[in-house]
């Protein structure tokens, strides 16, 4: 027995190239309002000479404020609490209230995973937190405190923060 084909073309051939170019539609679509949307987000101020673990180091921020970082532990250790304190110098106290301070822990050539903690206020410009560092297969790991200053409210100023290295030996 012998089957004959149509020589009319399949309508579900034509249904599955749509489909196709839809998605790959939507994927172009996301991908390009996700790179808007989260590049350029974070102004970043950068300490011009810092070295950590030991004294704190400070940022010059504009309008004579500063942030100073402080990483409280000699040697930070994978899998162990990583005491930070930050100050705020410069503010007044409702622009204090209105600050809600993250810290972001990752390695600075690795990402490694979502390990981002709210820092509590404690008063004065003090903000302190204590992440828990990642542990990480090499021996040797430089990691990135970035602290993240998000501004709550009704007018939302863009997010700024700055960052400071330090290396793990496990």
């Amino acid at each position: 027995m012998t089957r004959t084909r149509s020589r009319k073309p399949y309508p579900l051939n034509f249904f599955i190239l749509v489909t196709l170019l839809s998605i790959l539609l939507v994927i172009w679509y996301v991908s390009d309002y996700l790179r808007d949307h989260q590049q350029d987000r974070v102004n970043w101020h950068l300490s011009e000479q810092c070295e950590l673990p030991g004294p704190s180091c400070q940022v010059s921020l504009p309008h004579a404020r500063s942030l100073r970082f402080t990483l409280h532990s000699e040697d930070p250790r994978p899998l162990e609490l990583l005491p930070i304190t930050v100050q705020l110098e410069g503010f007044s106290a409702a622009e204090l209230e209105q600050l809600k301070l993250e810290v972001d822990l990752q390695g600075r050539d690795m990402y490694m995973g979502y390990n981002r903690t709210t820092m509590m206020h404690q008063g004065g410009g003090v903000f302190t937190a204590t992440p828990l560092l990642s542990l990480c297969t090499d021996s040797v790991m430089v990691w990135r405190a970035s602290i993240l200053v998000n501004q709550q409210g009704i007018n939302l100023q863009p997010t700024w923060g700055s960052y400071f290295d330090f290396t793990v030996i496990q």
